[in-house]
């Protein structure tokens, strides 16, 4: 089973945070950049250091896992206090759809509500070592995973802060009773690898918060999976309809995607095109009757 973290701050010190995680048994991390009020329309200089910092955690990936350096992601994580930043989360000329994965974490129940119903994003990541600012209602919940947005908990404020620990427990306890253990996530934040902890230790976490150690281990990978999924999805396609790509522009790793005769379909249609070059050949040959 292959674990996932999507959530190590690019403000802190993600090298050392990313390979702390590979060594804890996390194969995908994400690089999360945090944006607190307006969403700027260009978004390169962010983008260039997510990839510089994806270079040196690859440099300093340790020797585990078979080897494999970790693979990380791009992320956004935009803090929702003004309902007018809403609508620049949305539509294909978003800046927000140069990275894999975009968050928003709501400070309002009305935000709340509409991050839920309408925006167009992947994760709904509360605060939850604070008290929140409204109530998590099922009806909302379940909006937002019928439109396959995921809900994230963040463990690493209530490490060392005792009333931040009540505070986490008792919000998360919340939000799992209002999805019903669906479509829940649990990431670190770990701005430091000091507070990185192993993937059963989080899942040991999360009995607190009263997921079935089944729910528990899917926060950290099939959901995740799903959301990486959701994010490729967001930036591909129109509304997640449909993409149309070039086969030959696929690459090695996305060839899962072609049908299995796939190959062998392009080889058949080959050959009859030359069978039948061959036949014209030879009436030319032979001349009229």
């Amino acid at each position: 089973m292959a674990f996932f973290d999507l959530s190590v701050p690019l403000s802190g010190s993600p090298v050392e945070t990313v390979g702390m995680l590979h060594r804890l048994g996390y194969a995908t991390v994400a690089l999360d950049h945090a944006i607190v009020g307006k969403v700027p329309p260009d978004v390169s200089a962010v983008l260039a250091s997510i990839a510089s910092t994806k270079a040196k955690c690859a440099a300093a990936a340790p020797p585990t896992l078979g080897g494999a350096a970790p693979r990380v992601l791009s992320r956004v994580t935009v803090e929702l206090a003004d309902p007018s930043v809403a609508h620049l989360l949305n539509g294909t000329a978003s800046s927000m759809k140069e990275f894999d994965i975009v968050a928003v974490t709501p400070t309002t129940e009305r935000l709340w509500a509409q991050a839920c119903e309408k925006m167009d994003v992947d994760i709904i990541s509360l605060d939850l070592s604070k008290r929140l600012p409204f109530f998590v209602k099922p009806k909302q919940v379940n909006v937002a995973l019928a439109r396959g947005i995921f809900f994230e908990i963040e463990y690493s404020a209530a490490i060392a802060d005792a009333t931040a620990r009540r505070n986490l427990i008792s919000n998360a306890i919340q939000v799992v009773r209002a999805s019903k253990q669906k479509g829940i996530i649990i990431s670190s934040r770990a701005s430091r690898a000091m507070l990185a902890r192993g993937p059963y230790d989080v899942a040991n976490l999360a009995r607190l918060f009263g997921m079935s150690p089944q729910a528990a281990k899917e926060a950290l990978s099939v959901n995740c999976r799903a959301v990486v999924s959701h994010g490729a999805m967001r930036r591909g396609t129109s509304k997640g309809v449909t993409a149309v790509v070039d086969a030959a522009s696929l690459s090695d790793g996305d060839q899962w995607k072609l049908p299995p005769d796939f190959s062998g379909a392009m080889d058949e249609d080959e050959d009859g095109d030359e069978d039948e070059d061959a036949a014209a050949a030879d009436v030319d040959m032979a001349g009229p009757a």
